[in-house]
């Protein structure tokens, strides 16, 4: 047992003093809580977006457990000698295939795999709900609902990610009112193309709070979001 510690230390320690020469295999050192998959069923649920219009051939797909499963990957591909790609996807509705990657990761933030502790957690008091990046709006929407309470602003297509949509600005029928999405979020919690696990707001980093809203996705991967909700509106 020792020597198999041992063995894996030094392994570790080579990747992080050469650079990480890229094998799917050798992601599993990085000591990831979710589910890291070379599945046929998963490689080709990657390797098309939602219109089927682009197509790529990941080696494999991450299903994270929590930020610091997306953090260490990213930093594995920062770090790397050779270097491979790393790309985020939630439903896939990317304009130019960007939630795809051919020879890298699909980072699957929406979806099951070993993502059973999404985060979702709503202050009443504040009026904000803390909410992982690959969440969808509809079950965002349903889980507010029973507080009573609602997004100030979403998209008019619910089944979108949290992470996606505020990549895009978020744009919906209810913008004249309160503005897009990116003008409703108090937090965000970033995964930068360094691997740097990073809080940021306007107070905060806000130099990478501003690029990341409406950002396509060029400047980090949004793995929570601190959203500003309202009373829901009441049906007669």
């Amino acid at each position: 047992m020792a020597t198999k510690l041992l063995l894996t230390l030094a392994i570790c320690r080579l990747i992080v003093t050469v650079g990480f020469t890229f094998n799917p295999n050798d992601l599993l050192l990085l000591g990831l809580n979710g589910k890291l998959s070379v599945a046929p069923a998963d490689l080709q649920s990657a390797s098309v977006d939602f219109g089927g219009v682009y197509k790529a051939e990941p080696m494999a797909v991450l299903h994270p457990a929590t930020s610091e499963d997306v953090a260490r990957l990213v930093k594995a591909a920062y770090d790397s000698a050779r270097g491979f790609t790393v790309s985020a996807r939630g439903h896939g509705h990317s304009i130019n295939g960007q939630a795809m990657t051919t020879n890298g990761v699909v980072v699957q933030m929406s979806g099951g795999g070993g993502s059973k502790n999404k985060m979702l957690t709503i202050s009443e008091k504040f009026m904000y709900a803390d909410v992982w990046g690959g969440e969808l709006w509809i079950d965002v929407l349903t889980s507010t609902l029973e507080y009573g309470l609602a997004p100030k602003s979403w998209t008019d297509y619910l089944y979108l990610t949290v992470g996606g949509t505020l990549s895009n600005a978020g744009i919906s029928g209810q913008a004249f009112n309160h503005g897009p999405q990116i003008s409703n979020v108090h937090e965000l919690d970033v995964v930068t193309g360094k691997g740097e696990l990073l809080t940021c707001s306007e107070k905060e980093n806000s130099e990478l709070f501003q690029a990341v809203l409406g950002g396509l996705g060029q400047f980090g991967i949004i793995t929570r979001a601190r959203i500003a909700l309202e009373q829901a509106p009441q049906r007669y």
